[in-house]
């Protein structure tokens, strides 16, 4: 876990521990603090100095060799190594501390300090735990492959919490003798749920998958057989949920854990949406002084949000002055602003700071409400169509059992009810998609892509930037880039196109070199290979 650094681990581990020294803290917590920046040494129970065990004192000693040493005298890729080397060490050592702290509250060991509960004694020590570590340690003992694969490091303890909060959720729905999940066959739910949903979320988050792509053979193999597994309803998802968690990044794997249990539980979704529409409403109010409107309070209901979701896109996507907003910002932060030094740093002798985010969306909803007075269409009935931008499975249309719920526009799932009355009124575009979630029919190529493509190519990623890391989200405005260019062999390729968010196509045009989520790498000039 540690590189060794001059003296090795074992010699290290075969220190003798400094005896203790007596002495009388004046709370727990500077006991703690102590036992913390003194290595070597343990807590104080009663009157009793309990050192650390030689293990904890060779622990101590690595990292203070670790820390000891100026990252900046490394060579450039060796720093990056080990960089990297102590983050994951973080993660093992975040889970060693669990599993402590399990055993604390477990033999309730932490009232030998007089602190009556485990999150207090956490508290007074300011561990750097929160409670959400805490539940995740109790809960790990109920979740054998989810422990596994964090004793393991194939599974981050942040990535554990989010798949253990999802199996407490699903847990008295599943398993159940009338061998329904929220009244769906258990069957016909966990096949789709595993073998579809789970290759669906994975596929997308790659960027599509061909299928003759050994992954997408590997992955598919591999969901059948945990499907097929003669264990419990929840032991299979749980499973699933890791090999998922595996396969994508961090960052998307909340969404996909919430589409897949919105797929298991799709009632659950009817009544968030029913429940948002029935406490709809806002208030706003002025001070009649000058000094404009506030919302006091209020809450969108899902499809009020989805319309001015693709207002504020539509509008903002206009603005003139958006660009030099948004290079303004740029332009900062390489200089080395942050969000913590304020717009107001921003603003120069004789410029205003440029618009924040926040403040284009209000321009934007002020440009919107102008255009509709303007058009004279307010007192009209049966004119215009619901604009809002659905996408729906052909399961989830006819509401199989396990079927993915529908997604909006901005990213957010929606309910089958909602669906169904969009679908009334609406324009549909059908796409027909391979097993690797990829687009298999188009029309010919153009210089750019057309309006469906895009589409298209929006539906094969997600709705999201293909560079690795990107945390843009599935709402924002993607530009399709042609590695091969137009100007260089006369067509574009609906097949040879990457989405990426504007932050990520300037850098690729700047000369920068980024590395797709699927793993390829892509520089101005094309794909990058050897």
């Amino acid at each position: 876990m540690f590189e060794e650094r001059g003296d090795s681990w074992e010699a290290l581990a075969a220190e003798p521990v400094a005896p203790p020294r007596p002495r009388q803290p004046e709370s727990y917590a500077d006991d703690f603090c102590a036992s913390v920046s003194e290595p070597g040494w343990g807590a104080t129970v009663g009157d009793k100095a309990v050192p650390v065990s030689p293990e904890i004192a060779a622990l101590e000693a690595a990292i203070a060799a670790v820390a000891a040493v100026d990252p900046a005298g490394l060579d450039p890729a060796q720093a990056l190594a080990d960089a990297a080397g102590v983050l994951a060490s973080m993660q093992s050592l975040k889970v060693a501390a669990m599993t402590r702290v399990a055993d604390v509250e477990k033999r309730k060991l932490h009232r030998l300090d007089g602190v009556p509960t485990v999150n207090r004694w956490l508290r007074q020590g300011e561990s750097g735990l929160t409670a959400a570590d805490v539940t995740l340690a109790r809960r790990l003992p109920t979740l054998p492959t989810v422990a596994e694969a964090v004793a393991a490091r194939r599974l981050y303890p942040a990535a554990a919490q989010r798949i253990a909060a999802a199996l407490v959720k699903l847990r008295r729905w599943v398993d159940r003798p009338d061998g329904l999940i929220d009244g769906q066959p258990a069957v016909q739910v966990l096949e789709a749920v595993i073998c579809d949903g789970v290759r669906n979320q994975v596929c997308q988050a790659l960027g599509g998958l061909a299928d003759d792509d050994p992954r997408l053979a590997a992955l598919v193999a591999d969901l059948s057989e945990i499907e097929s597994r003669p264990v419990s309803e929840i032991a299979r998802l749980e499973a699933a949920f890791v090999l998922l968690a595996q396969q994508i990044e961090p960052g998307l794997l909340r969404d996909a854990l919430g589409m897949l249990v919105d797929a298991l539980l799709p009632s659950e979704l009817e009544r968030r949406t029913r429940d948002a529409h029935d406490d709809r409403g806002f208030g706003f109010t002025s001070d009649f002084d000058g000094g404009g409107w506030h919302i006091t309070d209020g809450d969108l209901d899902c499809e009020l949000g989805e319309l001015l979701h693709e207002v504020l896109k539509a509008m903002m996507a206009t603005d003139p002055e958006n660009p030099a907003d948004t290079e303004a910002y740029r332009a900062a932060r390489a200089d080395g602003w942050t969000d913590a030094d304020g717009d107001e740093a921003l603003a120069g002798q004789d410029a205003p700071a440029p618009r924040s985010r926040r403040q284009r969306q209000h321009d934007a909803l002020k440009r919107a409400l102008r255009l509709l007075l303007d058009s004279g269409m307010l007192g009209l009935r049966d004119k215009v169509a619901p604009h809002i931008s659905v996408l729906v499975d052909g399961d989830g249309l006819h509401d199989a059992p396990g079927a993915a719920p529908a997604v909006g526009g901005s990213g957010a799932r929606l309910p089958r009810w909602l669906v169904r009355k969009t679908w009334c009124d609406s324009a549909v575009s059908r796409f027909v998609m391979s097993l690797g979630r990829r687009v298999i029919e188009t029309s010919h190529t153009e210089r750019t892509l057309k309006p469906h493509e895009r589409k298209a190519k929006r539906i094969e990623t997600g709705g999201r930037c293909q560079c690795a890391g990107c945390r843009s989200g599935p709402g924002s405005v993607l530009i399709p880039h042609h590695p091969e260019a137009w100007a260089k062999t006369g067509t574009t390729s609906f097949w040879d196109t990457v989405l990426l968010c504007e932050a990520d196509h300037t850098r690729l045009h700047l000369g920068e070199t980024i590395r797709l989520r699927d793993g390829r790498l892509l520089n101005q000039h094309g794909w990058v290979t050897g």
